[in-house]
């Protein structure tokens, strides 16, 4: 009865020991895939952070533009505006025909007009005196 017991063969604790090495390198294997994996998370964040700070600048940036493009809008509106009073080229013509009529530079001043009536005077006391 003591040969009951059955005694593995002797391969059998090979394969034992084997198998043990294997489990062994797949669980450091697997430790180092984990660790990747966290430092791949940590990055990850990392890019994310980032990436989301540069997105803020853009956002900010893209507000600024459109605060420019808004108060270029407002200028533009204001100087169409403005255009729209000046004087056409027709009303032009037309006072440039009145100036040319009236003639301005043949105008006489106050005192060319008592110059020439002192003159005139002088004249006509000169011929009354012949």
């Amino acid at each position: 009865m003591a040969n009951t017991q059955q005694q593995p063969p002797p391969d059998m604790g090979q394969m034992i020991g084997e198998l043990v090495n294997r489990v062994r390198i797949l669980e450091s294997k697997q430790g180092l895939f984990a660790e990747k994996l966290l430092i791949m998370n940590e990055n990850m964040l990392e890019e994310y952070k980032k990436m989301m700070e540069e997105v803020k600048k853009v956002v900010a940036e893209v507000n600024v533009v459109k605060d420019d493009i808004g108060n270029m809008q407002n200028i533009m509106r204001h100087l169409t505006q403005e255009a729209s009073e000046f004087a056409k080229q027709d009303d032009l013509k037309v006072l440039e025909k009145y100036i040319n009529v009236w003639n301005p530079l043949n105008f006489v001043t106050e005192k060319d007009v008592l110059r020439l009536m002192g003159k005139e005077v002088k004249n006509a006391e000169s011929d009354s005196s012949e």
